[in-house]
């Protein structure tokens, strides 16, 4: 055989078996890559909305359903989260008070996302202002972190206590990003040239209920009546949008 030719097939046959092994990883994946480590949405991409459902008995101070908005931040050795609702305490030199009870900070009970993708904050290490003086106490924070979520949902077991009242016991679902909506076809994640820009495969859409009206009300100076996307389903309400 020419040796030119001879190269030519050997080299064919490298070209092939590097396709094979390029194609077996793709599908397999690497088994020795590091997972994403546990992440949330900081406070520059916005607030998570939080709907709060009653585990209990609805009284007038502790409604069956309400609506806030936190910010979250993530630092090196405790994540933090806050309503939107209080005022953030001022510093002489313009500064944050992370030990101020605006705030409510935890620790993730490990930096990389278990089985189910989740990352957990257990409990946080004491309650933290709420609208009109109110409180929360949030244990069992579940963030959905991967790096398809990217901490973009979670869910969490919240006592809610009204000022000067008696604590409630809710259940907590957020979404980030915060996407108003008048239609159904706001919350639409692939719609071009703009969309919601909600993780499409979230079962979300348009929500029209007072818990909704009444967040978008209050940041629209009580004009707009707005809805908001949000689950359709429980955490973690995956399935797609539905059109």
């Amino acid at each position: 055989m020419n040796p030119f030719h001879r190269t030519q097939k050997i080299m064919s046959r490298v070209l092939v078996l590097a396709a094979v092994v390029c194609v077996v990883a793709a599908l397999s994946g690497c088994p020795t890559q590091a997972p994403a480590p546990c992440q949330l949405q900081p406070q520059g991409n916005g607030a998570y909305t939080v709907r709060l459902t009653n585990a209990g008995a609805a009284t007038a101070a502790c409604p069956a359903v309400f609506g806030d908005q936190w910010f979250m931040d993530d630092f090196p050795d405790h994540i933090a989260m806050r309503s939107v609702a209080v005022a953030l305490p001022a510093l002489p030199d313009g500064g944050t008070d992370l030990n101020s009870p605006t705030w409510g900070k935890g620790s993730y009970s490990s930096k990389d996302p278990d089985t189910n993708d989740y990352c957990i904050v257990t409990s946080i290490q004491k309650p933290f202002f709420g609208p009109v003086g109110s409180t929360y106490d949030v244990k069992n924070l579940t963030f959905l972190s991967s790096a398809l979520y990217i901490g973009t949902e979670w869910k969490a077991d919240i006592t809610y206590t009204p000022a000067g009242g008696t604590p409630c016991a809710y259940t907590g679902q957020a979404i980030n990003p915060t996407t108003k909506c008048g239609t159904n076809a706001d919350c639409d994640p692939l719609s071009q040239p703009t969309n919601s820009g909600i993780n499409y495969l979230y079962d979300q859409g348009c929500h029209l209920d007072t818990w909704a009206t009444d967040l978008t009300k209050l940041s629209d100076g009580g004009a707009s009546g707005l809805g908001i996307c949000f689950f359709n389903k429980e955490f973690p309400s995956l399935g797609g949008f539905t059109k």
